[in-house]
């Protein structure tokens, strides 16, 4: 991966040396310039002969070499800028460090002017490169085009030659009133899930069950996991529920699921003992529930399913898998000339009808510049498999990782580091990517859209799959097949580029490490003699609790650690020792409690994210109130209730902030200071002026915002907000429902979220010519009983959730007069709310609407109402993200109607 290492050499030089620095003391700029163009050279050179040459072992060789001498050089400028780093924190003069770095430099120069050389003069066969220079080399690879270039939208998954199949085993949830388990049948990537994902999606199921659930199971099954997994599909998460042991969780599910009609799907089981461990979770419900389970072991689902005959999924036939390839080659075009469709039937012949190799391969092809040769040469590689190898479908899949640019080679091998069949939140990928210094900038684009455009490429060559959407349809996370991951461990180990760590493998010096253990097995005595600087970045992913109360990362072998995400570590106060002596450090991820301010985060000049939480929520973390003068900063997390000031100088790469807490009217924050914010969360206690927060009307690029109540305050809508946002959540901000008129003007507001009364009052009329773009609403814990809409209030929704709307006793009918409409998220609202939804979908529009029911609240006595019962939620029983908790009656409906008037009356003042 000697692309890797030139490539985040290249940022360090241009990022760290070649800009202004008050560390730095470097009078020879002309070298640092000669060092990048050189890397330059290198890095376009790597692109194009990876494309060119015929001869894989010495592209092997020559990439091994440039890697080494590369990798080298990379840890001797950055053990030499950690020195400038650590002498400029300490108040030290660091004129004699400068001179050590200018030194390396200038050894460096050599070391990369002889590799260089060589790529000349050994130029393996790509004979066109003799006397070149880097000018002759073209940014754009020439097997394929450029990912900004040939990015499409995302698209569902293609669907070919199941459609008995489908109704085979629809009929099967229909049929009989007892609990019935059904097993899919088949070796991997025979399309198990797909088939298991278009039953779970399909209308006349979603209509049938009160409840579905999708649990991943994989090889490495963890019980909890599963559980909370089964849990978070059925109500939200808590922190109570999150600390329950598995039989309390088990009997939590249980009684969720009591008297209920369910779907369960279970993915990917692996052994009897997963099932024996979720099992109980399922009470007999005479009511025709279902369970269905998919598994490439026979044996599994004859254990599962005694006496049943399970449903094994067949390979494809030759014409659904053509047809398969078409589709996925040619979208909605129809054309394929004589030649093109000879060697496409031969390609798709030896996928032998697995439709995982036939899409992958459909992929790579897809990205061809309607090139003979390449699809000649993927077809003669698959002729060189043999037909009885045991591994002919990884070779297979292997093909479509070799052909791929170099650019992207990095970013899908990175998936080998993060955990098998688990969901990854598509924000946390990219901003891996970019610390790690994998992305090549490109004009008028940032480094996050420079990574979209990287995941699109590989989502349309198939590589990587799109597992969750938010429900305005936004992607939210991503996965890819096991047997892909596989590759990706392989190819990364074999580079050196992955070390794994689980309760049988100790620590090695790889650049990558992940960390799947249960035991911290960083310990002084087995690591502290060790000098290598290979490592780069460690990541947890422990499906337990890793609780420490020591923890130190002074050793020798983290000195140059880019990436520390400690997220799943519960450490008992405060930090693990030796972190802010990691000056490299750009993402940073902690699960602590106590107090921070001893921790000297001003020393991580280089950090870009930081991410910071408490394990327990009585406990405010206590935090630097400077974090936001990291000049470097890109993306921030922390507790709501953590102190912090804006910047005191303008900080333009600051994009995300989470949260912000305002407490005081003199506070003032001035968001000129963070001109490119896009995300930001304000959380206010106290009472603030009407103009406190004026300024968020610089915010040109902002467009999602939050704004959350704590105790003791009063909101003040902003009269102004930013002009480009799209996204509008607010919680407890006890506004009355007059004040919409300000938001229903936002020119290109998409989605608006209340929470918690947010909005309150028993009568909500909205005014013409408002929310032209809206595209999802949500109210959840509203007061809300009288709703006047008539269609042309919200013309272009797309989607509607009421949750906890217990007033509310009909969906306007002017709702299914809204062409756009396509979805109604229902959740612990009484029956007759339920029961409007269903009756207006089937008199108006009983196929373009979805009605999605998570649950209905029992009725309470002589019906009673908000008014005459108070149920405003109290701030500290709510989830974080999702929505409310859903409480005990007696515990809800507790007297605090008093706040909500008093809220109204001052409101209306």
């Amino acid at each position: 991966m000697a692309f890797v290492v030139v490539t985040s050499l290249l940022e360090i030089v241009e990022q760290q040396l070649l800009k202004p620095n008050s560390c730095m003391i470097i009078d020879d700029r002309e070298m640092i310039m000669l060092l990048s163009g050189k890397l330059r050279f290198l890095q376009a050179f790597l692109e194009e002969f990876g494309t060119k040459t015929d001869d894989p072992q010495a592209k092997q060789i020559l990439d091994a070499e440039i890697r080494d001498v590369v990798a080298e050089a990379e840890g001797k400028i950055e053990s030499k800028l950690r020195e400038v780093y650590l002498a400029a924190n300490r108040g030290k003069c660091v004129v004699e460090t400068c001179k050590g770095l200018h030194q390396t430099l200038q050894q460096v120069v050599k070391d990369i002017e002889a590799v260089e050389l060589k790529t000349l003069v050994q130029k393996t066969n790509i004979t066109s490169l003799v006397g070149s220079s880097t000018n002759d080399f073209k940014e754009e690879n020439i097997m394929v085009v450029g990912t900004s270039q040939n990015a499409v939208e995302s698209e569902d998954e293609i669907i070919v030659g199941f459609d008995d199949e489908i109704e085979t085993i629809r009929n099967r949830f229909f049929c009989q009133q007892e609990v019935e388990v059904i097993s899919l049948v088949g070796v991997g990537g025979i399309g198990k899930t797909t088939l298991a994902k278009k039953l779970y999606t399909l209308y006349q199921i979603r209509e049938h069950f009160q409840i579905q659930a999708w649990v991943f199971v994989s090889k490495e099954h963890n019980v909890k996991e599963m559980l909370i997994g089964l849990l978070r599909c059925i109500l939200p998460i808590t922190s109570e529920i999150s600390n329950k042991d598995n039989a309390q969780l088990v009997a939590h599910i249980c009684g969720s699921l009591m008297g209920r009609r369910y779907f369960i799907v279970l993915d990917n089981i692996w052994s009897t003992a997963a099932w024996d461990a979720i099992q109980g979770c399922f009470p007999h419900n005479s009511n025709g529930s279902r369970i269905l389970i998919t598994t490439r072991l026979e044996k599994v689902a004859a254990y599962i399913c005694p006496g049943v005959l399970p449903h094994f999924i067949k390979l494809q036939t030759t014409v659904c898998s053509w047809k398969l390839f078409r589709s996925k080659v040619l979208g909605e075009r129809a054309f394929f000339s004589p030649e093109f469709e000879q060697l496409g039937l031969h390609i798709v012949q030896q996928c032998r009808g697995l439709p995982l190799s036939i899409l992958v391969i459909a992929g790579l092809l897809t990205t061809a510049k309607r090139s003979l040769k390449i699809w000649r040469q993927v077809a003669k590689a698959l002729d060189g498999i043999e037909s009885d190898d045991n591994n002919r479908t990884s070779r297979i899949l292997s093909l479509s990782y070799n052909y791929l640019p170099s650019h992207l080679k990095a970013c899908f091998l990175y998936f080998g580091v993060l955990p098998e069949g688990r969901d990854i939140p598509i924000k946390k990928l990219i901003n891996l990517w970019i610390v790690e210094g994998f992305l090549k900038p490109e004009k008028n684009k940032s480094l996050e859209g420079v990574a979209e455009s990287y995941l699109q490429d590989l989502i349309t060559r198939s590589l990587v799959q799109i597992e969750k959407r938010s429900i305005d349809g936004k992607s939210k996370s991503c996965m890819i097949h096991e047997q892909l991951h596989e590759i990706c461990v392989r190819e990364a180990k074999k580079e050196n580029m992955l070390s794994v760590i689980d309760e049988n493998h100790n620590l090695e010096s790889s650049r990558w490490v992940s960390y799947g253990s249960s035991h911290w097995p960083i310990t002084q005595a087995s690591h502290g003699n060790q000098i290598s600087n290979k490592i780069r970045s460690i990541i947890l992913h422990t499906s337990k609790d890793v609780y420490l109360s020591k923890c130190k990362f002074a050793h020798p072998c983290f000195k140059l650690l880019r990436v520390l995400d400690l997220s799943l570590i519960t450490y008992s106060h405060g930090t693990p020792s030796g972190i802010e002596d990691l000056v490299h450090l750009r993402y940073l991820a902690l699960r602590t409690i106590g107090s921070l301010y001893k921790f000297q985060l001003f020393k991580l000049q280089n950090l870009q994210i930081l991410i910071v939480c408490s394990w327990m929520k009585e406990y405010t973390l206590q935090l630097p109130c400077d974090i936001l003068d990291l000049p470097q900063l890109r993306h921030l997390h922390l507790e709501k209730r953590s102190s912090q000031y804006l910047p005191s100088l303008v900080r333009e790469n600051l994009q995300t902030l989470y949260w912000l807490k305002v407490a005081s009217s003199d506070q003032k924050p001035n968001f000129r200071m963070v001109p490119n914010l896009k995300e930001l969360g304000i959380y206010i206690e106290g009472e603030l002026a009407p103009s406190c927060l004026k300024s968020l009307i610089y915010l040109h690029l902002l467009e999602k915002l939050k704004f959350e109540m704590g105790r003791n305050g009063l909101f003040y809508l902003p009269n102004s907000f930013p002009p480009n946002l799209k996204k509008l959540t607010l919680r407890y901000t006890y506004l009355p429902w007059e004040k919409m008129d300000i938001i229903s003007k936002l020119p290109n507001l998409e989605s608006l979220k209340l929470k918690d009364f947010a909005f309150c009052g028993p009568k909500w009329e909205p005014k013409k010519g408002g929310f032209r773009r809206l595209n999802v609403l949500l109210i959840a814990c509203s007061n809300l009983r009288f709703w006047t809409v008539i269609s042309d209030h919200f013309p272009v929704l797309t989607c509607l959730v009421l949750r906890y709307c217990w007033d509310l006793e009909k969906v306007p009918i002017a709702f299914a007069e809204i062409e756009t409409l396509k979805l109604i998220v229902l959740e612990s609202c009484y029956s007759s709310l339920v029961c409007s939804a269903y009756d207006f979908r089937r008199r108006v529009a009983p196929r373009r609407i979805c009605i999605r029911d998570l649950g209905t609240k029992v009725e309470l006595p002589n019906n009673k109402s908000y008014e005459e019962l108070s149920v405003v939620l109290p701030n500290n029983e709510s989830t974080a993200e999702g929505g409310s908790v859903e409480l005990p009656m007696k515990k809800v409906l507790k007297a605090l109607k008093k706040k909500v008037l008093n809220a109204l009356k001052m409101n209306k003042m």
